[in-house]
This record gives C-alpha cells, sequence and structure tokens, in this order.
C-alpha cells in the first residue's frame, strides 16, 4: 500500500501553474536528451583520447600492464558485489515493494542506481588507463600544452561520463516512477540513489585500499629501502601502484562523487514531492542540473593550452567559467518556469550559492595542501628534524583544515535555509511550514554545488592520468626534458585531487542533511499511514522523540561516531597488512633475484597485483557490512529516534574527519614533493618526507574518502527502509519515542 502524505494540494497556486512555461515532463525529457548528448560527447572525447600515438613498444607494453590490471581488479569487485547485490535486491522487493504495492519499482531503482555507479567508474578508467603513454608521447613530441590537452581530454571523459549518466538516470526515472505510481514514487527514486551509494561505499574501500597498500609497499621498500627513484621499473610494486592510482582515483571518486549527485538531487525532488510544492520546483531541479551539464560541455573546451606555462591557472580558470556561466543559466533558467520573478530569483539564488561554495572550498583545501603556501612549507621544515615532527605537523595542520570548510558550509547553509524560508510556498503544517520551506533551500543550495560535479570530476581524473604518464615516462626511460614537463603536471594533478577530496567531502555532508530530512518525513508517514493519524499531528508527536534528551538519540549517536571510528580503524589496519604482504614480496624478489637492481633480471609485476587485488577485496567486506547491518539493527531494536541519532553522530564525527584526514594526506604528499623540487632527494630530510607521506597516503585516498560513501550509505539505507523500521517498531510498542523511556 502506497504512503499518501495529508498535504493540501487544493492550496497550491492554481493559475499560477496553468501560467508556466516549462512543464516538469518537459524538463525531464530535456534531461534524457541532454544527458544522452553528454554521453555521446564522452564517447567522441574518448575516441580522439585513444587516437593519439600510444609511443613506443615500451611505452605501449606498460600501459596496456595498468589497464590490465585496472581492469582485472574492477571486475573482481564487481563480481565480489553481485553477490551482495542481489541478496539485497531480493530483501528489498520483499519487505519494500511488496509492502507497499510499488511493483517492484524500489527494486528496480536500486539494482539501476548500483548499476550505474558501476557503469561510470568503469568508462573514465577504461579511458584514463590507456591515457599515460598518450600523455607522455605527447609531452615528447609535441610540450606541456599538447600533454596537458590530452590529459585533460581524457579526464573530461569521465566527468562528463559521471553527470551525464546520472541526469539520464534521474530524469528518466522520475518520468517512469511518476507515470506508474502517480503517488508514493519518492522513495522507489531516493532507491536510485542507496544503490549508487551502496557499490560506491565498496568501490571506495577495496580501491582505497588497493591503491595505497600498493603505493605503500612500492616506496616502502623501493624509495626507502633499496633507494631507487619513484616508478622505476626494478620495483615490482611499481605497476600496482599505477594500477592503484585508477582504481582509487579515478574509479572510486567517480563513484563517489556521481551518488553523491545522485543522492542529492534525487532528495530534493523528495522533499519537493513531499512538501506538495507546485510542479515548477520539481522542474528546476531537473532543469538545473540539465544546464550546469551543458556549461560543462563549454568549460571542457575553455582550458588554454597554447603557450601555457602554468596549467594550474589554466585549468582553474576553465573551471571557474564553468561555474560561472552555470550560475548565469540558473537564473535565465529559473525565469523560464513561470514563477513569479521573486520566487524564481530566489530560487536560483539558492542554487548558486552551493554552486559558488565549489571554488571556496577549492581554494581552502588548495591552501592547505599546496606547496606554494605557509602550511605545507612547515611540514617541509620539520623534516630537518624528523620523520616524527613532520607526522605531528601535519596532523595538527589538518585538524586545523576542516574548520574554515565547516565554515563556509554553514554558511551557505544559513543563506539558503533564509531564503527558503521566505520564498518557498510550503503550506499545510501549521508552523512548522516556514521551517520546511527553509529547509527546501538548503536543498537546492546541496543541488547546486552537486551538479557542477561534471567540470570537477574532469580536473580531478586529470590528476590520475599525468601521474602515471610521469611513470610512463620514468620506466621507459625518456629524456629528462620529458620527465619534467610530466612532472609539473603530476604536482598539478595533486593539487586537483587534494582539492576534489575536499569537494567530495562537502558534497557529502550536504547531501547527508538533505537526506537526513527526508529520512524524518518518510519516518513521518510511514508512521502516519499505520497509526490513522494526521501528518502533522503525528510529526509535532515524532519531532518530541527527536530531543537531545531523548535517550535513544543520544544511543544513537554515539553508535554512529564509535561507526566512524570502527569504519575509520578497519581500512587503515587494512591498508597496513595488505601494505605488510606486499612489502615483503618485494623484498623476496629483490633477495631472491639480485639481478632485478642490476637491470639483469625482470621483476614480477603480477605477482604485486595479485596481491594487491585479492587481499583489497577480501578486507572490505567486514566495514561494508557493517555500515548496512549495524543502522539496520538500532533502527529495529533502540527505535527510529535512535536511528535518526546515529546518521547525525555519523555526520558530525565523519565529516570532520574525512577533512583531517585527506588535507594531512595532501600537505604530507606536498610537503614530499616540495623537497624534491630543491633538488633535495636522498637526502635525511627527504627520507623523513617520505615517511610522512606514507603515513598520509592512507589517510587521504583511503580512510577519509571512504567516509563519504559511509554517511550516505547510513541515510539513503534508511530512507529505503523506513517503511519496514516503523512497522517493527509499532509492532514492539516503542514508535514514536524509542525503546528507552523519555
Amino acid at each position: 500500500m502506497l504512503i499518501t502524505y495529508t498535504v493540501p494540494i487544493k492550496l497550491l497556486n492554481r493559475p499560477n501553474r496553468e501560467a508556466m512555461q516549462l512543464t516538469d515532463t518537459h524538463v525531464a525529457v530535456l534531461g534524457i536528451f541532454i544527458g544522452l548528448a553528454g554521453i555521446a560527447y564522452a564517447v567522441f572525447l574518448a575516441r580522439w583520447v585513444l587516437k593519439q600515438d600510444p609511443g613506443n613498444e615500451k611505452m605501449r607494453f606498460i600501459s596496456q600492464a595498468i589497464a590490465t590490471g585496472a581492469k582485472a581488479y574492477l571486475f573482481r569487485q564487481y563480481r565480489t558485489l553481485a553477490i551482495l547485490l542481489v541478496v539485497l535486491a531480493v530483501l528489498i522487493f520483499a519487505i519494500i515493494d511488496r509492502g507497499r504495492g510499488t511493483f517492484g519499482l524500489t527494486t528496480l531503482g536500486f539494482v539501476v542506481g548500483a548499476l550505474g555507479s558501476m557503469l561510470a567508474g568503469f568508462l573514465g578508467m577504461y579511458v584514463t588507463t590507456r591515457s599515460a603513454s598518450r600523455v607522455a608521447q605527447a609531452a615528447a613530441t609535441g610540450g606541456m600544452g599538447r600533454a596537458l590537452l590530452v590529459s585533460w581530454r581524457a579526464g573530461a571523459v569521465m566527468g562528463l561520463s559521471l553527470a551525464s549518466i546520472a541526469l539520464l538516470l534521474i530524469s528518466g526515472f522520475y518520468l517512469v516512477f511518476k507515470t506508474i505510481l502517480k503517488e508514493g514514487w519518492e522513495v522507489p527514486l531516493v532507491a536510485l540513489g542507496f544503490g549508487a551509494s551502496l557499490v560506491t561505499l565498496f568501490m571506495r574501500v577495496g580501491g582505497g585500499i588497493y591503491t595505497k597498500a600498493a603505493d605503500l609497499g612500492a616506496d616502502l621498500v623501493g624509495k626507502i629501502e633499496a633507494g631507487i627513484p619513484e616508478d622505476d621499473p626494478r620495483n615490482p610494486g611499481v605497476i600496482a601502484d599505477n594500477v592503484g592510482d585508477n582504481v582509487g582515483d579515478v574509479a572510486g571518486m567517480a563513484a563517489d562523487v556521481y551518488e553523491s549527485y545522485i543522492v542529492t538531487v534525487t532528495a530534493a525532488l523528495f522533499l519537493a514531492a513531499i512538501l506538495g510544492l507546485p510542479s515548477q520546483y520539481y522542474s528546476a531541479i531537473i532543469l538545473f542540473a540539465t544546464l550546469a551539464l551543458v556549461a560543462t560541455f563549454a568549460g571542457v573546451n575553455l582550458l588554454k593550452t597554447s603557450g601555457v606555462k602554468h596549467p594550474l591557472s589554466s585549468i582553474n580558470m576553465a573551471v571557474y567559467a564553468t561555474i560561472g556561466l552555470s550560475v548565469v543559466l540558473f537564473f535565465l533558467g529559473a525565469l523560464a518556469l513561470g514563477l513569479d520573478t521573486a520566487k524564481a530569483l530566489a530560487l536560483a539564488a539558492a542554487t548558486s550559492l552551493g554552486a559558488v561554495l565549489a571554488p571556496f572550498i577549492v581554494k581552502i583545501t588548495d591552501y592547505f595542501t599546496s606547496y606554494n603556501y605557509g602550511p605545507v612549507r612547515r611540514i617541509a621544515e620539520q623534516a630537518k628534524i624528523s620523520p616524527a615532527t613532520v607526522i605531528v605537523t601535519g596532523y595538527g595542520i589538518g585538524l586545523m583544515s576542516a574548520i574554515p570548510v565547516i565554515a563556509v558550509i554553514a554558511a551557505v547553509l544559513g543563506i539558503s535555509y533564509m531564503i527558503g524560508y521566505f520564498t518557498v510556498p510550503v503550506q499545510g503544517f501549521g508552523e512548522l511550514s516556514k521551517y520546511l520551506a527553509g529547509i527546501f533551500g538548503t536543498a537546492m543550495a546541496s543541488v547546486g554545488l552537486l551538479v557542477i560535479a561534471g567540470i570537477i570530476i574532469t580536473a580531478d581524473s586529470y590528476g590520475p592520468v599525468s601521474d602515471n604518464a610521469g611513470g610512463v615516462v620514468e620506466m621507459a626511460g625518456l629524456p629528462d626534458e620529458v620527465r619534467e614537463i610530466t612532472d609539473v603536471l603530476d604536482s598539478v594533478g595533486n593539487t586537483t585531487k587534494a582539492t576534489t577530496k575536499g569537494y567530495a567531502i562537502a558534497s557529502a555532508a550536504l547531501a547527508a542533511l538533505v537526506l537526513f530530512v527526508a529520512l524524518i518525513f518518510e519516518i513521518v508517514g510511514a508512521a502516519s499511514q499505520i497509526t490513522k493519524q494526521n501528518l502533522v499531528q503525528v510529526m509535532s508527536q515524532s519531532l518530541t522523540g527527536l530531543s537531545v534528551i531523548n535517550a535513544n538519540v543520544l544511543i544513537g549517536s554515539l553508535i554512529g561516531v564509535a561507526l566512524v571510528y570502527f569504519f575509520t580503524s578497519r581500512t587503515l589496519e587494512a591498508v597496513g597488512r595488505t601494505a605488510m604482504e606486499i612489502v615483503e614480496e618485494i623484498r623476496r624478489q629483490f633477495r631472491e633475484k639480485p639481478g632485478i637492481l642490476e637491470w639483469k633480471e625482470q621483476p614480477d609485476y603480477a605477482r604485486v597485483v595479485d596481491i594487491a587485488t585479492r587481499r583489497a577485496l577480501g578486507e572490505f567486506l567486514i566495514p561494508g557490512l557493517a555500515a548496512i547491518i549495524v543502522p539496520l539493527l538500532t533502527g529495529l531494536l533502540l527505535g527510529w529516534n535512535a536511528l535518526a541519532g546515529l546518521i547525525m553522530g555519523a555526520i558530525v564525527a565523519g565529516v570532520p574527519r574525512a577533512l583531517l584526514m585527506a588535507n594531512a594526506g595532501g600537505a604530507w604528499d606536498n610537503a614530499k614533493k616540495y623537497i624534491e623540487i630543491q633538488g633535495l632527494k636522498k637526502t635525511d630530510m627527504h627520507k623523513a618526507a617520505v615517511i610522512g607521506d606514507t603515513v598520509g597516503d592512507p589517510f587521504k585516498d583511503t580512510s577519509g574518502p571512504s567516509l563519504n560513501p559511509l554517511i550516505k550509505v547510513l541515510n539513503t539505507l534508511s530512507v529505503v527502509f523506513a517503511y519496514a523500521i516503523v512497522s517493527a517498531n509499532s509492532a514492539l510498542g516503542i514508535f514514536p519515542f524509542g525503546l528507552l523511556p523519555l
């Protein structure tokens, strides 16, 4: 049976609805068309990249080895995930679809969301793994500008694929679900985000363990023990390291931001539906996503490559131009929706706040992670003393870096809340109406931040391509002047990767907050149906159950914090255990084949790749299953308010911890590079910085980024299973206040 929300739709401004120029159906069809156009453009760029000269035979061999290893890992991961996805799909169908009469659409949304996440990761990685030798060859024959163009377009394949697939799925399923169900289509749409979040969680954890264990093992034995350069072909772990850059930084990051995009936009549509807003507000959400993708088409082509001396400036200009164009299009699009001018401008302003939040986060992250500024240079100075002071200083800088990011997120939330409070026409919820209108304003800011993801991921995916290109140059023995070009591109790539992590964490925070409100509404709607009470009455009663002095809420929040710490601990230890096995394998090869270091014997790269793959897939199951089992048990046994507390605890603890770990890791990495550009390789100072970098690697590429999908899985899982949780709470007699009395 469908949940129906008692909202006075008749109170909506009927003449205004009829006067609008664009219906939500028109906009959804436009979204489908632009999404397909984006996929076609991504295919065009992929074909262009793959037509570039891949270099000599040795370069092609290295590139193919990286591509083969990445593909093997990704497909083994997908096979492992398929079992869990099938089990969950059966549970969703049996518990949710059959109980609510949604004709299997919740299950369909879950499965398609998961497959979309897999596809987004695979498409981008397919091109980026084959691009490294082409970028290296472009650097050798065409210089900085040509190498920048090839690596940028390779990254654009990922960025455009991600945004286009997300827009296509959201627009298409919005049309399908709304047409079939008429009412109650919101949860199947959110299930689209749950499927994407779940796959991303495992891709982030597994890919992060793989990439950092391989990197750590290769660095500890190669650079520190054997004293050979990074990406030296004599190191048996070098191919696994380059594979890891792609499965973690390309496939993992792409899936992360893709699911944030899906989750945020579907949650905003969910809110618009349950608040009973006019259809122009549905239209605005999908239209703004469509217009941002159009702006991304332009932004991808705005990169300056001729005579470029500072690639980062060129990349930043392309990103900022895309965001600026998106904001202009938001205002123009809002005026075409048929709302009165004040409401249209307010809607565009709230969305634009989210879009302009991105450059602020990027700049803050850049300040704390780039060697052009004081924080990273202070870490480098500490390398003169010892590795311990490098680690302590970097950790302190990571802690400090979270403060300004949280401050600007809070500012955007506050301003967008006030915009919504005074302009969004929520009616029928009594004294809660204005509060809920403000919440919708924050949802639109979240949409604005996420719909520009295409250009952000283009810049991010450029990073692993340029990094791998440097590895190809080193392993193929190309001239020093070519390595100088790829070193510049690689240092820029480190910056773009670091700043994108800040963007991804901020997007996770905003998406989680929007989903949290959606969860409350879904809980209340389910309770209204089960108890046969008025929605507003149930809401007032239920919000009392969310009091901070409710023992259930407090216990739930502590469980959420504990889950964040358990997750962080498990992923860090997993990197350590996997790296230990890789270190032992590299040492064994050096010991049993002494000719490797003398260039007389060939290392066994495949053995290290196999260890990294096998261990990563074995390690990601326990933390991933905990993210599913713990919230369900909490909600079923302690009550829905304990579950709400768990989610808030995970958000409050997880977001700053993710920022700390991502930024500290980036700062340690660039402190090492700052020492290297001063010509201080193979000194004690450099060795101290390398140790700091190896500590930072799992911080910034495994545990920190893995917290993003963890937070969103907790939310989307809870929304999808909300009806079952309320039913169980009612059967146990613990609704609405929880197991423990107030």
